[in-house]
Protein backbone atom coordinates (compact mmCIF):
# COMPACT_ATOMS: atom_id res chain seq x y z
CA UNK A 1 0.00 0.00 0.00
CA UNK A 2 1.18 3.50 -0.80
CA UNK A 3 -0.08 6.72 0.75
CA UNK A 4 1.05 10.31 0.59
CA UNK A 5 1.13 12.98 3.30
CA UNK A 6 1.85 16.67 3.17
CA UNK A 7 1.29 20.06 4.69
CA UNK A 8 -1.00 22.67 3.19
CA UNK A 9 0.96 25.62 1.87
CA UNK A 10 0.60 28.77 3.91
CA UNK A 11 -0.54 31.99 2.33
CA UNK A 12 -0.03 31.56 -1.41
CA UNK A 13 -2.60 28.87 -2.06
CA UNK A 14 -5.85 27.70 -0.54
CA UNK A 15 -6.32 24.00 0.28
CA UNK A 16 -9.22 23.58 -2.14
CA UNK A 17 -7.07 24.78 -5.04
CA UNK A 18 -3.93 22.99 -3.84
CA UNK A 19 -5.84 19.71 -3.49
CA UNK A 20 -6.54 19.80 -7.23
CA UNK A 21 -2.80 19.96 -7.94
CA UNK A 22 -2.26 16.89 -5.75
CA UNK A 23 -5.30 15.07 -7.15
CA UNK A 24 -4.31 15.28 -10.81
CA UNK A 25 -0.92 13.75 -10.07
CA UNK A 26 -2.04 11.14 -7.53
CA UNK A 27 -4.74 9.78 -9.86
CA UNK A 28 -2.00 8.88 -12.34
CA UNK A 29 -0.45 6.61 -9.70
CA UNK A 30 -3.75 5.13 -8.43
CA UNK A 31 -3.39 6.70 -5.00
CA UNK A 32 -6.83 7.39 -3.57
CA UNK A 33 -6.08 9.22 -0.32
CA UNK A 34 -4.16 12.38 0.41
CA UNK A 35 -3.27 12.92 4.09
CA UNK A 36 -2.71 16.59 4.96
CA UNK A 37 -2.05 18.86 7.93
CA UNK A 38 -3.29 21.07 9.46
CA UNK A 39 -7.08 20.75 9.44
CA UNK A 40 -8.54 23.28 7.02
CA UNK A 41 -12.08 21.96 7.06
CA UNK A 42 -12.32 21.25 3.34
CA UNK A 43 -14.12 18.19 2.07
CA UNK A 44 -12.94 17.49 -1.43
CA UNK A 45 -14.97 14.96 -3.39
CA UNK A 46 -13.27 12.28 -5.45
CA UNK A 47 -16.13 10.59 -7.14
CA UNK A 48 -18.71 10.13 -4.40
CA UNK A 49 -16.40 10.25 -1.39
CA UNK A 50 -13.90 12.71 0.13
CA UNK A 51 -10.32 11.77 -0.67
CA UNK A 52 -8.44 14.21 1.58
CA UNK A 53 -7.98 13.18 5.20
CA UNK A 54 -6.85 16.04 7.41
CA UNK A 55 -4.99 15.84 10.71
CA UNK A 56 -4.27 18.40 13.42
CA UNK A 57 -0.52 17.93 13.01
CA UNK A 58 2.07 15.58 11.55
CA UNK A 59 2.46 13.59 14.80
CA UNK A 60 -1.25 12.73 14.79
CA UNK A 61 -1.05 11.75 11.14
CA UNK A 62 1.96 9.47 11.63
CA UNK A 63 0.38 7.76 14.66
CA UNK A 64 -2.66 6.95 12.50
CA UNK A 65 -0.45 5.15 9.93
CA UNK A 66 1.55 2.56 11.97
CA UNK A 67 1.37 -0.13 9.26
CA UNK A 68 3.16 2.05 6.70
CA UNK A 69 6.87 2.80 6.69
CA UNK A 70 7.25 6.58 7.02
CA UNK A 71 9.52 8.03 4.34
CA UNK A 72 10.34 11.73 4.58
CA UNK A 73 11.42 13.49 1.41
CA UNK A 74 13.90 16.12 2.57
CA UNK A 75 16.99 17.93 1.39
CA UNK A 76 18.62 16.91 4.70
CA UNK A 77 18.75 13.22 3.74
CA UNK A 78 22.00 11.42 2.95
CA UNK A 79 20.22 9.08 0.52
CA UNK A 80 19.72 10.15 -3.09
CA UNK A 81 16.49 9.05 -4.75
CA UNK A 82 18.48 7.16 -7.38
CA UNK A 83 19.96 4.95 -4.59
CA UNK A 84 16.77 4.59 -2.56
CA UNK A 85 15.02 1.24 -2.08
CA UNK A 86 11.32 1.96 -1.74
CA UNK A 87 9.53 -0.01 1.00
CA UNK A 88 6.57 -2.12 -0.09
CA UNK A 89 4.15 -0.31 2.23
CA UNK A 90 5.06 3.36 2.41
CA UNK A 91 3.74 6.68 3.57
CA UNK A 92 5.71 9.34 1.67
CA UNK A 93 5.80 12.60 3.65
CA UNK A 94 6.38 15.96 1.98
CA UNK A 95 6.83 19.30 3.72
CA UNK A 96 5.91 22.74 2.48
CA UNK A 97 7.87 25.62 1.06
CA UNK A 98 8.21 27.74 4.19
CA UNK A 99 8.50 25.13 6.93
CA UNK A 100 10.96 22.32 7.48
CA UNK A 101 9.24 19.19 8.76
CA UNK A 102 10.56 17.59 11.95
CA UNK A 103 11.53 14.01 11.22
CA UNK A 104 10.90 11.49 14.00
CA UNK A 105 13.74 9.13 14.87
CA UNK A 106 13.72 5.86 12.96
CA UNK A 107 12.00 7.16 9.84
CA UNK A 108 13.58 6.71 6.43
CA UNK A 109 14.63 9.79 4.49
CA UNK A 110 15.37 10.41 0.83
CA UNK A 111 16.31 13.46 -1.21
CA UNK A 112 15.85 14.42 -4.81
CA UNK A 113 19.09 15.48 -6.47
CA UNK A 114 19.22 19.25 -6.88
CA UNK A 115 18.21 20.51 -10.26
CA UNK A 116 17.37 23.84 -11.75
CA UNK A 117 14.86 25.66 -9.58
CA UNK A 118 12.75 24.18 -6.81
CA UNK A 119 9.90 21.71 -6.65
CA UNK A 120 6.58 22.22 -4.90
CA UNK A 121 5.59 19.27 -2.71
CA UNK A 122 3.14 17.83 -5.24
CA UNK A 123 5.83 18.04 -7.94
CA UNK A 124 8.41 16.35 -5.71
CA UNK A 125 5.83 13.66 -5.00
CA UNK A 126 5.44 12.99 -8.72
CA UNK A 127 9.22 12.53 -9.04
CA UNK A 128 9.34 10.10 -6.09
CA UNK A 129 6.37 8.07 -7.30
CA UNK A 130 7.74 7.92 -10.82
CA UNK A 131 11.03 6.61 -9.43
CA UNK A 132 9.19 4.03 -7.34
CA UNK A 133 7.20 2.68 -10.26
CA UNK A 134 10.22 2.61 -12.56
CA UNK A 135 12.16 0.47 -10.09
Amino acid sequence: MIEVAGMWEDGWNVPLQESVQWEMMLREYDINTLNMTPVSGISVPWGAAPWVTEYKDMNELLKDKPDLEHVFVTERSDTELSDFNHPENALYVFGRANQDTEIPEGCKTVKIAPGKGCLWAHQACAVVLYDRFQK
